[in-house]
Formats: C-alpha cells, structure tokens, sequence
C-alpha cells in the first residue's frame, strides 16, 4: 500500500507517518511539506513543496497512491476568517481534485475534530468550516472518512508545538489512565489516530464520520 501524508510535522500529522512506518503491508510513505523533515525511513519519501492551492508540480508523486491521510490544519484562533477557510477547506479540497483525478477509489481520511458541525448552519465558524470540509471529501470519494478526535495525547515521544497544548498535556497525562477506563469517547492519541487511518485504508467502514470513540474501536485490537 501507498501512502501520502501532508502535515506530517504536526502533533498528528507525526502518528500518521510513524504508524505507517511501522505497518509492514505500507511499501511507501509519501511525505509533503513546505519544509525538509530530516533523515527518512527507507520506505519513506519526502516532496517539499510550498503551493498548496495548487500540487500540479508534484502530480507524478501522487500518482499511484493507494491512501491519502489529511493532518495538514490550523487552529482558528487569532486567524482572519478567510485565512482559516483558506488552510482547512481550500488546502485540502486542491489536494482532494488532484488525487481524484488520479485515484478515484483511493482512502482519504480527513482529520477533523469533535464538535465539527457537518449541517455547516451552526453558529461556530470553525465548526462550519469543518463541516463543509468533511462533507467535500465525504461526496469526493467513496472511501472518504472524517475523523473527529476529542483530547489528543502525543505518542512516539512526540511533543506538540504549540505551548498551551503542552501544558494541558502535562495537566491531564496524569489522569489518562483513569479517563481512558471510563469513557473512550474524551480522549485518543496519536498512534491510535494512525491506527484507525491505516484501518480504514485497509477495510472501509460503514460511517464516514468517525467521533473520538471510533477512532480508538478500530486501533484497539479485538480481543480473542
């Protein structure tokens, strides 16, 4: 399986690529980026490129892809309503035309949020950009899926960018276990999040919206 990731450098971006590293039925791991992300896995290839309202110089890298997963986003904090709208609809859908054109029967999996508003009517803008995002990619392809995480905890030693969501890492780490045992509907991680990708890729499923306790459904074996 060919796999291609844009934000791989963020917190979740990061379990996308590190547990697609680790699956051994992924061949390749295509990485984009504005920037060099450092020495690569072997099966891992990284295409920097700074344009991405439009990936026609890249085409040929998309070409043959078998999954897309989507971690490339912004928070809509302190950021112009236009320049929200720009980053998390039209980055992904000019990534979403592409990759249609050349593999109609791909998986895109597209990382949302819990309380994105899919009627795109409510009264948070960043829910209804969200929402009208989800919903593209849901009509875009057969194997379209939103993933709608809750509180995201790091894996694979990875630490967020972003100084406030560290410090409530640091608050609510010591109380995950407890969380964890009773609800899965609060809180993931990254591992599981790449986890649930790599699920979907493999085998569908018959939702396209994922909420937070899915997500850890499908990267929690079952047990025997």
């Amino acid at each position: 399986m060919k796999v291609v990731i844009f934000g791989g450098s963020g917190l979740i971006g990061d379990g996308f690529v590190q547990e697609s590293l680790r699956a051994p039925d992924v061949t390749d791991v295509i990485t984009v980026g504005r920037s060099p992300m450092g020495t690569p896995h072997p099966k891992q290839r990284h295409v920097v490129h700074d344009d991405f309202l439009d990936l026609s110089a890249i085409r040929t890298d998309l070409d043959g892809v078998d999954a897309c997963f989507w971690g490339l986003g912004v928070s809509a904090v302190g950021m112009s309503p236009h320049d929200y709208e720009r980053v998390t609809y039209d980055y992904t859908m000019a990534a979403a035309r592409i990759l249609a054109e050349l593999n109609p029967d791909l998986t895109f999996a597209y990382l949302s949020g819990a309380g994105t508003d899919s009627t795109e009517q409510g009264r948070s803008r960043w829910a209804r950009v969200k929402g009208r995002t989800e919903n593209a990619i849901i009509n875009a392809f057969p194997h379209g899926y939103a993933l709608r995480p809750a509180f995201v905890l790091p894996a694979h030693q990875q630490r967020s960018k972003t100084r406030s969501y560290r410090w409530g890492t640091a608050a609510i780490t010591p109380l995950a276990p407890l969380i964890r045992r009773l609800t899965d509907a609060a809180m993931t991680d990254t591992a599981q999040i790449g986890q649930a990708a790599l699920h979907l890729a493999r085998h569908g499923h018959p939702r396209h919206v994922l909420e937070n306790r899915d997500i850890v459904a499908l990267a929690t074996p079952p047990h025997p």
